[in-house]
């Protein structure tokens, strides 16, 4: 969050790049980046993404919680201990209640992991409607994410119903 100030904006839709080095803590007995540390690095880009654009504003203003609502990741590659890698974060579309970003994790030009996630914003506990707040950020109208992007997320209630039934 500090770091916003010495760092230029960014547009809501704009694709930004972080680069990171694997470090001991983020590796497993085989000293390759364990699975748990990939979402990590996702929350800490798509934050860099909210402070260094308005939406960090409009988010704040209307004491709003923006919230992971599901994510999806592809593991390729393994990513070794002491190496660089850079996490790329790509708008992918919205809906109403849905913005959805795409996070590459490329390693000398290629892609080593794919996390795919939507996300939302909540006031005490209740979804809000996106649209106030992205007309207010700049977007005047709705980029629906692509099909095969909207299709990993298709059977999420079900599977949430599902496992509360199952559950119980």
């Amino acid at each position: 969050m500090i770091l916003k100030n010495f760092q230029s904006e960014v547009n809501y839709n704009q694709t930004i790049r972080r680069t990171f080095r694997v470090g001991p803590f983020d590796c497993d007995g085989l000293r390759v980046m364990t699975a748990a540390k990939y979402p990590v690095y996702m929350d800490f880009i798509r934050w860099e993404l909210i402070a260094r654009s308005k939406l960090y504003k409009a988010i704040v203003k209307r004491k709003l919680a923006p919230s992971l609502g599901s994510q999806k990741l592809i593991y390729r590659r393994p990513l070794k201990i002491w190496t660089k890698f850079d996490v790329i974060l790509e708008f992918s579309g919205m809906d109403d209640k849905w913005v959805y970003y795409i996070h590459y994790f490329e390693q000398e030009k290629e892609i080593k992991a794919v996390g795919i996630v939507r996300t939302l914003v909540w006031k005490k506990s209740i979804p809000t409607a996106l649209s106030e707040i992205m007309e207010e950020v700049g977007a005047t109208e709705t980029t629906k994410a692509p099909d095969w992007v909207l299709k990993l997320f298709e059977d999420d209630k079900d599977i949430i119903a599902n496992a509360n039934k199952n559950y119980s």
